[in-house]
């Protein structure tokens, strides 16, 4: 009890001493661990100790824990603030970790402080130069190096001088100066990867070849955790094309790896199968599991395999049994995922479901699992769950691009085309500007008009991707767009030097727009006439002359090149489906009828020839639209549910008054492809058109409709803005039946709803709005035109008693 109380009256100050002799004591032992223990127990007594918090900062230092240690000098600067030692640490391990701002801060306060230290000289003139601009002369270069030298002569090991002489050799040219000088800083900073790339660099510029993979290797046992050391090694291999070498790496690899440790021996295997094929890749799996592997892990890379190879079933039945009787685990709940992935790509996502909900139950933050219900979210218009999802998703990672665009996506359909911008501009940056990624982000800038932006988008994907036609090609448009003529001829001359099939045809569409903008359509014509010559009979290049030619109404000059291309090929589908759209044009509906129906019977499975054979019909005077209804289900009988012949039935259901048969049509094809806008358009237009007074009904429709916010296309603006009058938002609604009334100024039903909006706003000139509505809509009937004439008839006589509330919003 009496050595508690002696213990107890010590001061903070003497426990902190105590406890820093402590530490000392077993730093001399070499017992570092316990040691920095008891330098934290000194800051419990006294947080001000600055011998204690020094000496951990240079431990944490010495032993390689940079960012602790620079931790510690940090709270050293904020407690004294004018401590030059502190100040230079500081300074020094900013450069090693590339901090650049710190490094600025600190050194610029080591200067304030003691500008005459060689330390800080040191410090100092590296500051100096890397604030040099880009630009700088050679001169001003020059005269930081010598002065860099100079002090080097008594600093012969400092990093900082070292490695601005480093700089001045590579600059000059002084290969062999240059490799001491990498040498020595190696020497001083072994664990430092730069070094290690900067030997690397040297050895490249030499042209070493054994030296590269000596070093290469080198790296790999100094740091063998590092993966950007592994990785260099095998792209050093792979870009020797020495596909054994970096094969058997891999395999050193795998066996190294430690017990339960499959990451390597999975990077082995896709190797194979990138350079062997899929059956090489097949053998690795099944012998890993011969010899022990993990089965869930393996055995489901060979389900995998299975299923990629065209045998579905067996692939699925496997990677079912694999799962049969496992308790929950991480593990387990990535297979399931993979499970649910090829259930829904089979067809099956109702199996997929409960799948997809017992990993979440399990584990609510499974990224995999939150992307594939937030797809399912978003075909279902549950958006508000959807983001929420993929929210969460982001949480655990941020570049997800799969989860950047499907965010998109949902923010997309919930009319806000801005987040859906940002998103895609993630989703492009995240995948390292990948060719699908950034084509989706540039055309929806360019379908905006922002022709810079877009340009922006797409130029660094080309610099990594620079043949890829389909940036190419987007890139013309968007110069043809802006206009910038000679840089559309700048892609249009990379193309054909690319000279594949692909790239000619984008080539010869931008060079026909670029001279149709310039020069008119005559020209185009007539250039594509030459190109037709040109190719020697090449079929696309004589289809898109033919097609220019009906354009024109050239229907002789049609005729003529079709007889001549027949002659050569009579039983050609493609030519023979011309030859019909030639006799429709020149008035022989009959002929084109035959032609059609023998193009039908030949084979079934073409759609063209259906849907050429409807409008054929559906466009004959006088209208039959019974016998257009008999053709499109005979159609579809030898196609069913294709998507083609249900929009024209849908369009023929409405045009007949059939509006719930048409309406259900839609439903069908919003169902196979929520994403289609123009789909998503007329579902949620004939719900708001004739079935307004169905709270339900309209409700469906406005969630439809969401994606069509700040659209510039007129019939979406019709349907977007009467939406919003239904709901109740007449002002906002406003601008876009105004503008759709504008660009639509012969559509009876679009001059309506602007003059329905004018009316509920109070706006003098509704009255005329309507009439001018009602006389475009002459017979038509329907709920619009009744509303519409009950409108008009309240403007005129103001003071007569008010319809039913329910007839007037219809």
């Amino acid at each position: 009890m009496l050595a508690l109380g002696v213990a107890g009256c010590k001061s903070s100050e003497e426990q902190a001493e105590e406890y820093y002799q402590s530490a000392l004591q077993l730093i001399q032992e070499g017992d570092t661990g316990r040691a920095i223990v008891q330098l934290r127990n000194v800051f419990d007594a006294d947080g001000t100790h600055y011998e204690a918090r020094r000496t951990l900062a240079d431990l944490h230092r010495q032993e390689g824990r940079i960012r602790d240690a620079y931790s510690q000098y940090l709270r050293l600067a904020e407690q004294y603030p004018n401590d030059l030692p502190t100040r230079i640490a500081l300074a020094r391990l900013a450069v090693d970790t590339a901090q650049r701002d710190e490094f600025e801060r600190h050194a610029t306060r080591a200067r304030e402080l003691a500008p005459d230290d060689p330390d800080v000289q040191a410090i100092g003139l590296s500051q100096d130069y890397l604030n040099l601009p880009d630009n700088a002369s050679m001169e001003d270069r020059t005269a930081l190096f010598d002065q860099a030298a100079r002090l080097a002569e008594s600093r012969p090991d400092d990093v900082l001088l070292l490695t601005m002489l480093l700089d001045r050799a590579a600059r000059m040219g002084e290969l062999e100066q240059a490799g001491g000088l990498i040498d020595r800083l190696i020497a001083l900073q072994p664990d430092n990867p730069q070094r290690y790339q900067q030997r690397l660099a040297w050895l490249v510029e030499q042209g070493d070849d054994a030296g590269i993979e000596a070093h290469l290797r080198a790296t790999v046992e100094r740091f063998p955790d590092s993966l950007d050391a592994k990785g260099d090694l095998l792209a050093y291999y792979v870009t020797q094309n020495r596909p054994e070498e970096a094969e058997a790496f891999l395999r050193e690899l795998a066996a190294a790896a430690p017990e339960g440790d499959n990451a390597a021996q999975i990077d082995l295997i896709r190797y194979v199968e990138m350079n062997r094929g899929a059956e090489a890749a097949r053998a690795e799996m099944q012998a890993a599991l011969d010899q022990g592997g993990d089965p869930l892990v393996f055995g489901t890379l060979l389900a995998g395999a299975d299923y990629a190879a065209g045998r579905q079933e067996e692939g699925i039945t496997a990677i079912q049994n694999l799962l049969e009787g496992r308790e929950p685990s991480a593990g387990v709940r990535n297979v399931q995922v993979q499970l649910a992935r090829m259930l829904i790509d089979a067809g099956r996502s109702e199996e997929a479901r409960p799948l997809v909900a017992q990993v979440l139950a399990e584990e609510p933050g499974h990224v995999s699992a939150l992307k594939l219900q937030a797809a399912w979210d978003l075909e279902a218009d549950r958006i508000d769950d959807a983001i929420l999802a993929l929210r969460a998703a982001l949480d655990s990672n941020a570049e997800d691009v799969e989860a950047l665009n499907l965010i998109a996506n949902a923010y997309y359909r919930a009319g806000e085309p801005d987040l859906m911008r940002d998103f895609l501009a993630r989703a492009a940056t995240a995948s390292g500007n990948a060719p699908a990624e950034s084509l989706r982000f540039a055309q929806s800038l360019l379908s905006e008009g922002r022709t810079r932006p877009a340009e922006d988008a797409l130029l660094p994907a080309l610099r990594a991707d620079p043949q890829n036609v389909a940036l190419l090609a987007l890139l013309g448009r968007t110069y043809l767009t802006m206009p910038d003529l000679p840089r559309a001829g700048g892609v249009i001359q990379r193309l054909r030097e690319l000279g594949t099939p692909e790239a000619l045809r984008a080539a010869q569409e931008l060079e026909l727009a670029q001279l149709s903008r310039e020069q008119g359509h005559d020209a185009a014509l007539s250039r594509l006439q030459e190109l037709t010559a040109d190719a020697n009979g090449d079929l696309d290049a004589q289809m898109a002359l033919l097609r220019a030619r009906l354009e024109a109404n050239d229907l002789e000059g049609a005729q003529s090149q079709l007889d001549a291309l027949l002659a050569d090929d009579p039983q050609n589908r493609m030519l023979r489906q011309a030859q019909a759209v030639l006799a429709s044009a020149g008035g022989r509906n009959d002929e084109a009828r035959t032609i059609l129906d023998a193009l039908i019977q030949e084979d079934p499975s073409e759609i063209a020839p259906h849907l050429m054979r409807l409008r054929l019909v559906a466009q004959t005077e006088p209208r039959d639209d019974a016998a257009a209804l008999a053709l499109v289900d005979d159609s579809l009988a030898q196609l069913p549910d294709n998507p083609d012949l249900l929009w024209a039935k849908a369009g023929l259901l409405e045009r007949t008054g059939d509006i719930d048969g048409a309406i259900a049509i839609f439903e069908t094809l919003y169902a196979q492809s929520s994403d289609a806008v123009v789909v998503a358009n007329n579902l949620a237009s004939l719900i708001a058109t004739h079935h307004a007074d169905d709270p339900e009904r309209l409700a469906r429709a406005t969630i439809v409709a969401r994606r069509l916010a700040g659209t510039t296309v007129p019939p979406f603006m019709d349907t977007y803005g009467w939406l919003l009058h239904l709901n109740g938002d007449s002002a906002r609604a406003l601008p876009y039946l105004e503008r759709a009334a504008e660009a639509l100024p012969e559509d009876a039903a679009v001059q309506l709803h602007l003059g329905i909006v004018q009316a509920a706003l109070g706006q003098e000139q509704a009255q005329s709005q309507l009439e001018q509505g009602l006389e475009l809509a002459g017979d038509l009937q329907g709920s619009t035109v009744a509303t519409a004439r009950i409108t008009l008839e309240r403007l005129r006589n103001p003071a007569a008693p008010p319809e039913d509330e329910a007839t007037q919003t219809n």
